[in-house]
C-alpha cells in the first residue's frame, strides 16, 4: 500500500472503526485545548502566586519598583482564575452554557489585564527612567505613595476602558441550531460606538503605549552611558 492511499485499507477495519466511532481530529481537538488551558492554568497559579509571595516580601526593602510587578502579578492571577470556565467552551464545541453573566465578568477581567498590563509595563519604563535622572534624591516613602496612586489609577483607567466593550457583550442563542454562544453584539444604529471603542483600544493598548515605553527606554538607555561617561571622566 502507498503512503497516503487508504483504498487499500481492508473494508473490515472501516467498518470496525466506524463501529466503535473512533475520534476524528475535529473531535479531539476540544480536548487537547482543555488539557492545554489546564497546563496552562496550573504553571501560571504556581509561577504568579511566587511572583506575589516575593513582591510582598519585598516590601521590607528599599525597592519601590515591586509594585508594578506585585499588581501584574495580581492581574494575571485573575486571568488565570477564569481559565476553568474557558476549559468548558472548547469542549462544548465552543459553545457558552455558563450564561451572560459569566461572559461578561470573564471578558472584562480579561479586558483589564491586557490594559493594565500594558499600562502598568508604561510605568516600570517611565520609572526607570526618572528614578536615575529627577528622583534620585526623593525619599523612599513619597516614592511608596506615588506608586501606590499610580497603581489604583490604573487599575481605574484599565477598568474604564474595559467597560464599553463588555457592554455590548451578550449570551446569544442561534434560532437555527439553538446553540449558545458568548459574543459581542452591537445594534445597527452602535456602529459607529463600536468604531470609536476599536480606535481608542488600538490607540491606548498599542499606540501611545509603544511610543512612551520606547522613548523612556531610549532616554534611559541614554542617562545610563551618560553617566558611564561622567564616572569614566572623573576617575
Amino acid at each position: 500500500m502507498e503512503p497516503g492511499n487508504f483504498s487499500d485499507f481492508p473494508a473490515s477495519w472501516w467498518t470496525w472503526c466506524s463501529a466503535l466511532s473512533c475520534p476524528t481530529r475535529e473531535s479531539f481537538m476540544p480536548y487537547m485545548l482543555s488539557f492545554i488551558y489546564i497546563f496552562i492554568f496550573l504553571i501560571s497559579m504556581i509561577a504568579n502566586t511566587v511572583v506575589v509571595w516575593m513582591n510582598i516580601q519585598a516590601k521590607t526593602t528599599g525597592y519601590d519598583r515591586h509594585y508594578y510587578i506585585l499588581n501584574l502579578a495580581i492581574m494575571d492571577l485573575w486571568v488565570v482564575l477564569t481559565i476553568p470556565v474557558w476549559v468548558v467552551s472548547p469542549v462544548q464545541h465552543n459553545q457558552w452554557p455558563m450564561g451572560e453573566l459569566t461572559c461578561k465578568v470573564t471578558h472584562l477581567i480579561f479586558s483589564i489585564n491586557f490594559f493594565g498590563s500594558i499600562f502598568f509595563l508604561i510605568c516600570t519604563s517611565v520609572d526607570h527612567y526618572l528614578s536615575i535622572t529627577y528622583f534620585t534624591s526623593t525619599s523612599s516613602h513619597r516614592k511608596k505613595i506615588v506608586c501606590c496612586i499610580l497603581c489604583v489609577l490604573v487599575w481605574l483607567l484599565a477598568f474604564c476602558v474595559s467597560v464599553p466593550d463588555t457592554y455590548y457583550l451578550k449570551s446569544i442563542t442561534s434560532a437555527s441550531n439553538n446553540e449558545t454562544y458568548c459574543w459581542s453584539f452591537y445594534p445597527e444604529h452602535s456602529i459607529k460606538k463600536w468604531l470609536i471603542m476599536e480606535l481608542v483600544s488600538v490607540v491606548l493598548g498599542f499606540t501611545i503605549p509603544f511610543y512612551i515605553i520606547g522613548v523612556f527606554y531610549l532616554m534611559f538607555t541614554r542617562a545610563i552611558m551618560v553617566s558611564g561617561d561622567q564616572e569614566k571622566h572623573s576617575s
